[in-house]
């Protein structure tokens, strides 16, 4: 697999860890509405509310998403870093652009690596 390929697909797995992440903790944020409206006046849960915010899903979701954007910004920086034909300056911005803006970077990354030869 090449660098370019490997890099997309942890992309990809990014992308889609973060669509269920922000899909399971919609749902989640729903579910403690119906929770808080259901009581009408009565205490809380504290523990129901917590359980219905921090699910399984939510966390497994969550922890993917973060270890699949840190690798990505990883290997963005270390492919532009290596590279010989990009010079000092190109570097550095693409290297603060990995670290501040991540996600839309990695886009810009995707699109210009093939023509750039940034990857192999």
């Amino acid at each position: 697999m090449t660098k370019y390929n490997s890099f997309l697909t942890v992309f990809i797995i990014s992308v889609i860890a973060m669509i269920v992440f922000i899909a399971v903790y919609v749902k989640a944020i729903f579910g403690l509405i119906n929770v808080v409206h259901d009581l009408q006046g009565e205490e809380p849960n504290v523990l129901a509310i917590l359980n219905i915010i921090f699910n399984p899903a939510v966390i497994i979701s969550g922890i993917i998403l973060g270890f699949s954007s840190l690798i990505y910004r990883i290997m963005g920086i270390v492919h532009v870093a290596r590279n010989k034909t990009v010079t000092d300056g190109e570097k550095a911005f693409w290297i603060i652009g990995f670290i501040l803006m991540g996600f839309v970077t990695a886009i810009v990354f995707l699109i210009l690596a093939k023509g750039k030869n940034f990857v192999s």
